[in-house]
């Protein structure tokens, strides 16, 4: 009788069991199956949003090419005009880096305003560091030819302080041009630090040996006007 009893307790509460789920599956299986569903829809979507970009920016990067092939034909006009399209298209890095190929066809076809301008553009542009300096060392270039020594030097500092090897052509650039307009002393104390920063490639360190031997060393100051030479020492007078 006991175990009759039991099995029909369990059958009971078997039953309300399965009339607990059919309820709640009644009650929420619509959301829950609209749930699973926006959850495929979703990583079918991302999936099919990965498959673009990636042919994207493949396209680009074979754009990009075919690009640089015509540079190397001669025909800098075309490059310069898909260039030009694509630093407007495309993932931001093949943007920026077609900015500063169609910088550089035009340095090269002697517009250098407009250089100028695209480097400028590119190094604002850009998200990576090592592209932004490059972008900004390659606008100081032009700047040397087309801007005065105060302008230039303006430029210049941001990429000195950045103590990146960078830095170190943009000290060399800024030496260069600070002997051409003058300042000697400025000149000088660059290249002497540029001998002994260890990092700095070798052959920039014998560049700037070489340009302070020809700069020569600095001028030994002079009494002024009315003023009185130092006495000689006890030494000296005997």
């Amino acid at each position: 009788m006991t175990n009759e009893t039991d099995r029909f307790v369990n059958e009971v509460d078997e039953s309300l069991r399965q009339d607990r789920m059919l309820g709640f599956a009644r009650r929420f299986g619509p959301y829950l199956i609209g749930v699973f569903v926006l959850i495929i829809a979703a990583v079918g979507g991302w999936q099919v949003w990965q498959h673009q970009r990636i042919e994207g920016a493949r396209r680009h990067a074979d754009a990009y090419h075919a690009a640089q092939l015509m540079v190397q034909e001669g025909n800098f006009d075309g490059a310069k005009t898909e260039f030009e399209r694509l630093s407007n298209e495309g993932p931001q890095t093949y943007r920026v880096m077609a900015r500063m190929e169609h910088a550089a066809i035009l340095s090269t076809q002697g517009d250098l305003e407009a250089a100028l301008a695209e480097f400028d553009a590119a190094a604002e542009a850009a998200t990576d560091p090592t592209m932004r300096e490059s972008a900004q060392l390659r606008a100081a270039y032009i700047a040397a030819d087309t801007q005065d020594f105060a302008a230039l030097r303006t430029r210049l500092q941001p990429l000195i302080d950045s103590d990146t090897r960078v830095s170190y052509l943009a000290k060399e650039l800024l030496a260069i041009e600070a002997w051409e307009a003058g300042d000697l002393t400025l000149a000088r104390d660059t290249l002497q630090e540029l001998t002994l920063a260890f990092e700095a490639p070798d052959s920039m360190r014998q560049r700037a040996q070489v340009a302070l031997s020809v700069i020569g060393s600095a001028p030994e100051e002079t009494p002024a006007d009315g003023a009185q030479a130092p006495a000689p020492s006890e030494g000296e007078t005997k």
